[in-house]
């Protein structure tokens, strides 16, 4: 497969990213799985245990005396919630590095039309693990001032012109973090309109169009029914009465363990619906910061011309 040439048109990158993607669909989505589910996982496994512990700790109580101790609870919770933690932040982690190793994933497709390997991906961001979790933290301040709401617009202008930066880490190591910033903000610039309707038509695809079609599978096949009533025992556990009593002076509808249910089972399809279609998102970013580089960046002279 000939390395891809595309104009400067988002419909071009929109249609070559989907392409790229559903080609090599099951090596992304098997890339995917332990970073997506593992988390999962991970917390699943810290409130399931936790949930059994304190249902179970009566009897613990009346076989085991030492377990009547406050201190000896909270160290043996601490304990059994251990696994779940460790399986979570490693799950987490290698989500956070899929964010950059994707993209050289989309270079190696572009130019040999394969994919293997994955861990030599994965090591073009990992042996610069320090500088990434630099670029993750400088991001995270960001994202915390952009959640006022007197900073929302502006937050959301500057998220358009800072959307390439984990392509500019990726592909033009000797950048610093603040250099990363810069340059994913000048290679947006001029193009931040064709840049803000990328964004909205993947937004629509992953975060809706494909997240309504996962819940109306699990509709159809009756899944939803099985996992919320299993949430709704584990809700049952929760001290929603107290919660409801707070909120009454504020007219605040009273909240019910189905109510718990149905929010958590909707927000973790949007999870890993959002977590399973990474690849395509940033198959499609590169591309375009593939495109604009190659628009944007002056051409070295030969010699002697």
């Amino acid at each position: 497969m000939a390395k891809v040439k595309l104009q400067n048109s988002v419909w071009n990158i929109l249609c070559e990213g989907l392409k790229l993607y559903f080609k090599n669909i099951g090596t992304f989505t098997k890339y995917m799985l332990f970073p997506v589910f593992g988390q999962i996982l991970g917390v699943v496994m810290i409130f399931g245990l936790t949930f059994w512990f304190t249902l179970n700790l009566p009897s613990i109580v009346s076989k085991h005396a030492i377990f009547s101790d406050v201190t000896v609870i909270m160290i043996s919770l601490l304990v059994i919630t251990i696994p779940g933690f460790v399986v979570f932040l490693k799950a987490f982690w290698d989500f956070l590095v899929a964010y950059g190793a994707l993209n050289s994933m989309t270079q190696a497709v572009m130019t040999t039309g394969k994919l293997y390997d994955l861990g030599a991906h994965t090591e073009v961001i990992t042996k610069r693990t320090f500088t990434y979790i630099g670029l993750l933290l400088a991001i995270s301040v960001l994202t915390i001032i952009a959640i006022n709401p007197l900073f929302w617009v502006i937050g959301l202008i500057f998220f358009v012109y800072f959307i390439l930066l984990f392509q500019v880490f990726t592909f033009e190591e000797d950048k610093s973090i603040i250099e990363c910033f810069k340059r994913s903000f000048n290679l947006v610039k001029g193009n931040f309109a064709r840049t803000f309707f990328i964004m909205i038509v993947l937004g629509v695809i992953a975060y809706y169009v494909l997240t309504y079609c996962v819940t109306a599978l699990f509709e159809v096949v009756r899944l939803s029914e099985i996992i919320k009533s299993g949430l709704e025992i584990w809700a049952q556990s929760l001290p929603l009465g107290d919660v409801n009593s707070m909120t009454m002076n504020f007219k605040i509808p009273s909240i019910t363990p189905l109510d718990v249910a149905n929010q958590i089972l909707s927000s973790s399809i949007w999870f890993i619906v959002a977590g399973l279609t990474l690849p395509m998102r940033s198959i499609c970013w590169t591309l375009w910061y593939k495109n604009l580089s190659e628009v944007k960046t002056p051409k070295t002279p030969k010699k002697g011309k």
